[in-house]
């Protein structure tokens, strides 16, 4: 797979219980416990949801794109709540300093919020919008998709230290300035192979006429039974993580 060759170097298996370990790990490993799989990786995005991948990675169409996104995924987990169930990041992130979910005037200005998220937290703002499909639909990434996302993560790391090396020494400036390019690109290519993934699998879902099988939730290694759900669940009050973000610390 293309994924695998171009981030052989970063391990796809899933996190460990020393990664999931403390506040910052908590959130993240119910993920390592669900079993459901997209239908597409993020690496298989580009070749089987073409348009809406280049859409979502590109700079120019990138705040449209994310906002369009959410509300696509908000309507479709809770048909016809429209905005009603919209806060910042979805409140899977804590508050910091002014940024505080459910209390940023999301009930009165839900759009001019969305949009504000998506060019101040873009990465975030991608990332919760996923979430809320991993929550509803207890999918947990693949081998492809923590390649992908790690090596994304790497590459803003090294952007971020090769800027403050470039504050003491100056030698440093114009590689912290190639890095920054490569990092925007990796970003891009991350968010819209992202965007790609959860569209697709919208669709994917949307498609369907009948309730589909799903593993039991209270085993989540035991395969699935015939227990069915319907394809759109009854959702909670906030699609995604709890609207009181305080209690996670990333």
């Amino acid at each position: 797979m293309a994924c695998n060759a171009l981030c052989c170097c970063f391990s796809g298996e899933p996190l460990t219980s020393d990664d999931t370990k403390g506040r910052r790990g908590e959130m993240y490993a119910k993920y390592v416990n669900y079993t459901e799989k997209f239908q597409i990786s993020m690496g298989d995005a580009p070749c089987k949801a073409c348009p809406c991948c280049c859409i979502g990675g590109c700079p120019l169409t990138f705040v449209c794109a994310q906002h369009h996104m959410r509300y696509k995924v908000l309507n479709h987990v809770a048909p016809g709540s429209g905005w009603d169930n919209y806060i910042c990041c979805q409140g899977y992130f804590p508050a910091c300093c002014c940024f505080n979910p459910g209390a940023c005037c999301e009930k009165e200005l839900p759009r001019t919020c969305m949009c504000c998220e998506v060019c101040c937290c873009p990465g975030l703002a991608v990332s919760s919008t996923r979430f809320v499909m991993m929550d509803h639909y207890r999918f947990t990434p693949d081998e492809c998709d923590n390649r992908l996302i790690r090596f994304n993560n790497c590459i803003q790391l090294l952007s971020c230290i090769c800027h403050i090396l470039a504050i003491f020494n100056r030698e440093f400036r114009e590689c912290a300035q190639i890095i920054d390019l490569i990092a925007d690109i990796v970003f891009f290519s991350t968010a819209g192979c992202m965007t790609a993934q959860v569209d697709y699998e919208i669709k994917y879902r949307d498609s369907l006429t009948g309730p589909v099988p799903i593993s039991n939730p209270a085993d989540p290694t035991a395969p699935p039974t015939a227990t069915v759900v319907a394809v759109n669940p009854p959702p909670p009050k906030y699609p995604g993580a709890p609207p009181v973000a305080d209690d996670i610390d990333r």
